[in-house]
């Protein structure tokens, strides 16, 4: 696991480098580029892995809340953005919703399969928002960096437990990027966006805790993604 997030570092780091070098773009397009190569990335290593990504999804009841807090900031409106803005944030919040689902809670979370699921959850979180500190490289701001490693924990909590509850990847990659792009255009500033994050991500660090404290006594990260759990989670 820890080779998987030490290769997605080198590649966000090289390919912030080289953009910056190379294009002279601004944050927003250099952090395009980079997130493109991480998701063909990840794409690569779960294709020669095999990693058996499945279209099945249990108890998608689980997603209710995590899709209602995706959304949250479009109950604000949306806000008025130039068509190519807009476009690089859309192909930008997809790829990443790809790359960081794939990555962390696909490739990495699968690694650990004998871990218990709260122990590898908290793991696998914790280097997930560790890994947001490669934002400075395009430019972000320090403090608010910062800030992102610790949502990105709690929301990666969260996730990583329907991960395990619901097995399937793809609903977490369309709502991890709805999430990113309901912030980025939703019509919400300041306090407001501040406090619909810290409190979504609060909501989904107790949400996942929850979830994962319903599996049985004994299960392992292994039996909880794969074929094998036949007793099911207390309702």
């Amino acid at each position: 696991m820890l080779v998987l997030v030490l290769l997605a570092a080198v590649v966000n780091l090289g390919a912030a480098f080289v953009l910056d070098t190379v294009t002279g773009w601004d944050s927003l397009y250099r952090r395009l580029g980079g997130v493109l190569v991480l998701a063909a990335m990840a794409v690569a290593v779960a294709a020669f892995t095999r990693f058996p990504f499945t279209w099945t999804v249990r108890s998608g009841r689980l997603l209710i809340l995590p899709a209602v807090l995706a959304v949250l900031p479009f109950f604000a409106g949306v806000q008025s953005v130039e068509t190519t803005v807009l476009t690089a944030i859309l192909i930008g919040e997809a790829a990443t919703g790809v790359f960081e689902e794939l990555w962390f809670r696909g490739l990495a979370l699968s690694a650990l399969g004998p871990w218990s699921p709260m122990a590898a959850a908290i793991t696998v979180s914790a280097l997930f928002g560790l890994s947001h500190l490669a934002n400075i490289a395009y430019g972000a701001d320090v403090a608010v960096t910062a800030a992102q490693v610790v949502g990105a924990f709690t929301f990666g909590v969260g996730y990583a437990a329907l991960r395990m509850r619901t097995i399937a990847l793809w609903p977490l990659m369309i709502l991890h990027a709805v999430t990113d792009i309901s912030l980025a255009i939703g019509n919400v500033t300041g306090g407001l966006r501040w406090g619909i994050m810290i409190g979504s991500d609060t909501v989904l660090l107790i949400y996942g805790i929850i979830l994962l404290r319903q599996l049985p006594a004994g299960t392992t990260v292994g039996d909880a993604v794969g074929a094998r759990r036949t007793t099911p989670a207390r309702p």
